[in-house]
């Protein structure tokens, strides 16, 4: 389910694609500080959004380092002075992992995929005792949503509610409750596109694999070209999400890292749902 949220390159210089890996930089460095090396591939794109869109939302310069690192050992590379908020997002980064890969342990329980789980057992045991609060919520939005899956559920907005309900909690509680209505509403409306995204983009492989999708499940697809008559009614309420996700980035006024937060929010997801919307669109012709 991770993996959608990303920067266009081709729509930043290169001293703004800097910047974004310096985010990542800092989210990696403080996984290390935290839980070892083990956890640092598992670091995504999606969680460095978020470390932007975080900074941005409290406010703060970050400061800059300069570090050698396991990938990176001889020349030093820019980083991201760990802050308070890092450090939660490499916590949170940690728990979704673990979350997802039980998820694809439960959807169809291959060898490697059990393996992985296995060995990430022990971060995901300290990142639990680290914020169990936010453990104990994350669970719960994923049993909920694993619950409406496996009653075959055939609101698309009642499904992705859930999902988008752990990413609008998430934001909440990194800021410890103190935040505006406009970023819980935007990471709510930033959650439920992935989750819609990644329904429409594994129709195929869902159909395949007898794995629930909430749109196959919606329209009683049987095979991938049952969804075309539907298209325009998927793009309407993607594009819809989309508009209520630049509505809130609007109604925030954020000042700092601009150039990536627009460029994610405005210019590559959309990038991204037109994309996958052509995959259909391409059986139509």
């Amino acid at each position: 389910m991770f993996g959608y949220v990303d920067i266009n390159k081709q729509g930043l210089a290169e001293g703004q694609q800097g910047l974004w890996q310096t985010f990542m930089c800092g989210l990696c460095f403080s996984t290390k500080k935290l839980f070892g090396n083990l956890p640092r591939p598992f670091i995504t794109n999606d969680i460095n959004f978020f470390n932007v869109l975080f900074h941005s939302i409290a406010n703060v310069d970050v400061e800059i380092e300069h570090s050698r690192c396991f990938s990176h050992p001889f020349a030093k590379r820019t980083v991201l002075k760990q802050t308070a908020l890092t450090d939660k997002l490499s916590v949170a980064n940690v728990l979704l992992t673990y979350l997802n890969l039980y998820d694809d342990v439960l959807d169809d329980g291959g060898a490697k995929k059990k393996l992985a789980l296995s060995v990430f057992t022990k971060p995901y045991k300290k990142a639990q005792a680290w914020w169990p609060e936010l453990d104990k919520t994350l669970c719960k939005h994923y049993q909920d949503l694993r619950t409406l899956e496996q009653s075959n559920c055939q609101s698309l907005d009642r499904v992705a509610h859930s999902f988008a309900s752990l990413s609008q909690d998430f934001c909440t509680m990194c800021f410890d409750g103190e935040t505006s209505h406009h970023a819980t509403t935007l990471c709510y409306n930033i959650g439920k596109w992935i989750y819609l995204v990644d329904a429409l983009d594994d129709i195929a492989k869902d159909l395949k694999k007898g794995n629930y999708n909430p749109i196959v499940a919606c329209y009683n697809l049987q095979k991938v070209g049952d969804v075309v008559p539907y298209l325009q009614e998927l793009q309407f309420e993607m594009f819809a999400v989309l508009n209520r996700i630049a509505q809130c980035f609007n109604d925030l006024n954020l000042t700092k890292y601009n150039c990536i937060l627009k460029n994610v929010l405005f210019d590559s997801i959309r990038g991204k749902t037109t994309q996958v919307l052509a995959k259909y669109q391409q059986q139509e012709d």
